[in-house]
């Protein structure tokens, strides 16, 4: 993982501002990984409603006004926050099947919003797309395109992907239940206890809606979203998919 300041070879995104000096330096000798570093602790510590810039210069030891010089705002700091988050995903090997590419890259995030907790829900409504996420992205377009996957279909599987994980993961975070067991058993119980001339199937089939942990209901997820996948193999999206209409 580079370092963020220095993205080696790479144009920097053209929304992504430039660090600009400072007259008169701030006490803690300040730079934007250190800004991003304390950003992710109050994010860690408090959720991302808690990232303010005033918190992490509080977080620093300086004035919010000393941030300014390497970011311009507080969007720009959440870009950068999953850009560095995103960065510990490790870049796919190439060869292999697609299928567990595209499994092994979603465990592999899921699991960085685990470790980096309050961050999974600043995904939604953004896009994470900067330099960390260009090598992991070309590997996965370049097997999907290798095994035949359309190519609007292969441009929108990081859209979709990134969006289920990150719901995914915001969902456990956010969960009211405090004994998944005590709750599991209770809703169990209650829809049994429905009646069944009026929801035959939802009684018969309480059990079964209860079933299974966290994990079995991700990789659920991943399977359905690698079945869709792969049926573009053999029938191609139609006009009625309403894709994006291109020259």
């Amino acid at each position: 993982m580079f370092c963020m300041d220095e993205a080696p070879g790479l144009p920097q995104p053209p929304w992504r501002s430039a660090p600009r000096r400072q007259r008169n330096a701030p006490r803690v000798q300040l730079s934007r990984d250190l800004v991003v570093a304390a950003a992710l602790k109050v994010i860690e510590a408090g959720g991302g409603g808690a990232l303010t810039m005033r918190g992490v210069a509080e977080e620093l030891g300086v004035s919010a006004s000393a941030l300014y010089g390497h970011v311009a705002n507080k969007e720009e700091l959440i870009q950068l926050v999953l850009e560095q988050i995103i960065g510990e995903i490790p870049v796919p090997r190439p060869g292999g099947d697609w299928r567990e590419l595209i499994r092994t890259f979603a465990r592999e995030m899921l699991g960085v919003f685990r470790r980096h907790p309050g961050v999974a829900g600043l995904t939604l409504g953004r896009v994470p797309f900067g330099p960390s996420l260009l090598a992991g992205s070309e590997r996965i377009l370049g097997e999907l395109r290798a095994a035949g996957i359309p190519d609007q279909v292969a441009v929108y599987v990081g859209d979709l992907g990134s969006l289920y994980v990150g719901a995914f993961a915001h969902e456990l975070e956010v969960t009211p239940v405090a004994e998944q067991g005590d709750f599991t058993a209770q809703a169990a119980g209650w829809l049994k206890s429905l009646p069944a001339d009026q929801f035959p199937n939802t009684v018969a089939l309480a059990d079964l809606m209860v079933a299974g942990n966290a994990q079995d209901r991700f990789e659920w997820g991943l399977d359905v979203i690698v079945r869709g996948l792969a049926s573009y193999l053999t029938a191609p999206p139609t006009a009625d998919a309403c894709w994006p209409q291109t020259n």
